[in-house]
Protein backbone atom coordinates (compact mmCIF):
# COMPACT_ATOMS: atom_id res chain seq x y z
CA UNK A 1 0.00 0.00 0.00
CA UNK A 2 1.39 3.60 -0.52
CA UNK A 3 1.86 5.74 2.12
CA UNK A 4 0.40 8.37 0.82
CA UNK A 5 -2.95 5.82 1.93
CA UNK A 6 -1.65 5.08 4.68
CA UNK A 7 -2.05 8.76 6.17
CA UNK A 8 -5.19 9.64 4.34
CA UNK A 9 -6.85 6.71 5.77
CA UNK A 10 -5.03 7.05 9.54
CA UNK A 11 -6.08 10.74 9.25
CA UNK A 12 -10.21 9.57 8.29
CA UNK A 13 -9.84 7.14 11.26
CA UNK A 14 -8.61 9.51 13.68
CA UNK A 15 -11.42 11.86 12.67
CA UNK A 16 -14.29 9.10 12.52
CA UNK A 17 -12.63 7.99 16.08
CA UNK A 18 -13.55 11.52 17.37
CA UNK A 19 -16.68 11.87 15.98
CA UNK A 20 -17.78 8.34 17.78
CA UNK A 21 -16.02 9.91 21.48
CA UNK A 22 -18.43 13.34 20.65
CA UNK A 23 -20.86 10.79 20.20
CA UNK A 24 -21.14 8.56 22.99
CA UNK A 25 -21.55 12.25 25.08
CA UNK A 26 -24.46 13.36 22.67
CA UNK A 27 -28.27 12.53 23.65
CA UNK A 28 -29.37 9.99 21.23
CA UNK A 29 -25.42 9.37 19.64
CA UNK A 30 -24.36 6.95 22.06
CA UNK A 31 -24.95 3.89 19.86
CA UNK A 32 -23.66 5.57 16.32
CA UNK A 33 -20.94 7.01 18.30
CA UNK A 34 -19.64 3.63 19.84
CA UNK A 35 -19.99 2.07 16.68
CA UNK A 36 -18.09 5.06 14.66
CA UNK A 37 -15.51 4.66 17.47
CA UNK A 38 -14.95 0.73 17.51
CA UNK A 39 -15.18 0.75 13.53
CA UNK A 40 -12.38 3.14 13.43
CA UNK A 41 -10.17 2.62 16.40
CA UNK A 42 -9.96 -0.98 14.23
CA UNK A 43 -9.08 0.90 11.28
CA UNK A 44 -6.91 2.75 12.61
CA UNK A 45 -5.08 -0.67 14.01
CA UNK A 46 -5.13 -1.99 10.65
CA UNK A 47 -3.39 1.33 9.33
CA UNK A 48 -0.81 0.59 11.84
CA UNK A 49 0.02 -3.05 10.91
CA UNK A 50 -0.07 -2.09 7.28
CA UNK A 51 2.86 -0.16 7.91
CA UNK A 52 4.39 -1.75 10.21
CA UNK A 53 4.60 -4.63 7.56
CA UNK A 54 5.96 -2.04 5.18
CA UNK A 55 9.08 -2.43 7.12
CA UNK A 56 10.08 0.82 6.15
CA UNK A 57 10.72 2.91 9.45
CA UNK A 58 9.78 6.10 8.15
CA UNK A 59 6.20 5.13 6.90
CA UNK A 60 6.21 3.46 10.31
CA UNK A 61 7.19 6.93 11.86
CA UNK A 62 4.59 9.01 9.91
CA UNK A 63 1.51 7.23 10.38
CA UNK A 64 2.13 7.68 14.44
CA UNK A 65 3.21 11.00 13.92
CA UNK A 66 0.12 12.04 11.67
CA UNK A 67 -2.24 10.21 14.21
CA UNK A 68 -0.49 12.09 17.23
CA UNK A 69 -1.08 15.00 15.83
CA UNK A 70 -4.45 14.44 14.86
CA UNK A 71 -5.47 13.39 18.39
CA UNK A 72 -3.66 16.75 19.35
CA UNK A 73 -6.09 18.58 17.32
CA UNK A 74 -9.36 16.81 18.60
CA UNK A 75 -7.48 17.47 22.03
CA UNK A 76 -10.06 19.58 24.70
CA UNK A 77 -8.47 22.84 25.73
CA UNK A 78 -9.00 21.88 29.17
CA UNK A 79 -7.12 17.85 29.30
CA UNK A 80 -3.86 19.44 30.25
CA UNK A 81 -2.45 15.94 30.99
CA UNK A 82 -3.52 14.64 26.95
CA UNK A 83 -1.80 17.72 25.31
CA UNK A 84 1.57 17.51 27.32
CA UNK A 85 1.73 14.04 26.62
CA UNK A 86 0.92 14.46 23.31
CA UNK A 87 3.17 17.21 22.40
CA UNK A 88 5.88 15.30 23.79
CA UNK A 89 5.18 12.62 21.51
CA UNK A 90 4.64 14.44 18.55
CA UNK A 91 8.28 15.92 19.12
CA UNK A 92 9.67 12.87 19.64
CA UNK A 93 8.37 11.65 15.90
CA UNK A 94 9.77 14.81 14.68
CA UNK A 95 13.01 14.58 15.80
CA UNK A 96 12.57 10.73 14.39
CA UNK A 97 11.41 12.05 11.50
CA UNK A 98 14.54 14.32 11.11
CA UNK A 99 17.00 12.33 11.81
Amino acid sequence: MELTDLVDKIYAATINIDFGRTGFATRGKAEEGRLSYERDISGALSVFRDAQSSYDPQAIVLIEYTFLNQELQFCEETDTDSISSLTQAIQSFKDALSA
